[in-house]
C-alpha cells in the first residue's frame, strides 16, 4: 500500500518504438523489486485490462503499450502520466523493420517478405493518429493536445530523452541514471517507397505530425505540466 510518503506513481504511456523501454529499464533499475507493473505484449495488455484500480495502485510506476484511458481508469489518485514522441514517419519506419527483421515479432511472418509500401498500403486505417489515439483517445491533434496539457505530467520528444530521464528519476526520488539502448531493431528492412506511399504517409501521419510539432517546437521538445514544474 502506498504511504503519504512516497513518491506519486508514475505512469509512463508508452508509444511504440520511442525509445520508451530503455528508459523503463532505467528507472527499473532504481526501484525496489516487485514495485514496477510492465505491460508488454498483447497477453499483458489483456490481463492489465482486467486489473482493478485497487491491484494496480500499490506499483511505483507502471509502464507499458496500454491506452490513456486503460491507465486512468486504473491509476492511483495524483499519479503522474509521461510519455515520449517521436517523428511519426520516422517511427513507422523503425516500426515496420521491427517486425520484418526481427523472427519473434508476433507480426513479423506478415512483413518479413514484404516491403514498407506494402506495410503502409495495408495498415493504414490501423496506424492513422495512432500517437493520439493511444496517448488521449482523440483522433485529432486539435483534440489531443488540451488532454496532453491538462493530464500528463511529462511529453518528451526522443531528442529530449536524457532530460525526461532525470526528471523521472527525480520524481521517483532515484539517483539518475542513462538510459541504455535496448529493443534496438537488429536489421533494415526492404524499405520500398512510391508516390502513392508517400501520399499515404502523409496523410496517416497528419493528426500525430500536429502533436508532435506541439512538443517538439511549442515546447521545445520537453513539456512539464506546471503543477509539476518543481518537481
Amino acid at each position: 500500500m502506498a504511504h503519504d510518503t512516497d513518491p506519486a506513481q508514475l505512469v509512463f504511456v508508452h508509444l511504440p518504438k520511442t525509445g520508451g523501454f530503455a528508459l523503463h529499464a532505467a528507472l527499473e533499475r532504481g526501484l525496489p523489486e516487485g514495485s514496477v507493473l510492465r505491460v508488454g505484449d498483447s497477453e499483458a495488455q489483456e490481463a492489465f485490462r482486467g486489473m482493478s484500480p485497487e491491484s494496480v495502485a500499490p506499483y511505483a510506476m507502471v509502464s507499458g503499450h496500454f491506452t490513456f484511458e486503460e491507465a486512468m481508469a486504473r491509476a492511483r489518485s495524483g499519479a503522474r502520466f509521461a510519455t515520449l514522441l517521436r517523428d511519426p514517419v520516422a517511427r513507422l519506419l523503425s516500426a515496420f523493420n521491427y517486425m520484418s527483421t526481427w523472427d519473434e515479432h508476433p507480426l513479423h511472418d506478415s512483413f518479413r517478405g514484404r516491403g514498407f509500401a506494402d506495410f503502409i498500403a495495408d495498415s493504414g486505417e490501423e496506424l492513422a493518429a495512432e500517437a493520439c489515439r493511444q496517448l488521449t483517445g482523440r483522433s485529432t491533434a486539435a483534440e489531443a493536445i488540451p488532454i496532453l496539457e491538462t493530464y500528463y505530467a511529462l511529453v518528451g520528444t526522443t531528442a529530449r530523452v536524457p532530460d525526461v530521464s532525470i526528471r523521472l528519476h527525480e520524481w521517483l526520488h532515484l539517483s539518475p541514471q542513462t538510459p541504455e539502448r535496448e529493443n534496438v531493431t537488429a536489421g533494415q528492412g526492404k524499405v520500398t517507397l512510391t508516390s502513392e506511399t508517400c501520399e499515404q504517409l502523409l496523410e496517416l501521419t497528419r493528426e500525430d505530425r500536429l502533436l508532435f510539432r506541439h512538443i517538439a517546437e511549442r515546447h521545445g521538445g520537453l513539456m512539464i505540466h506546471r503543477a509539476h514544474a518543481r518537481g
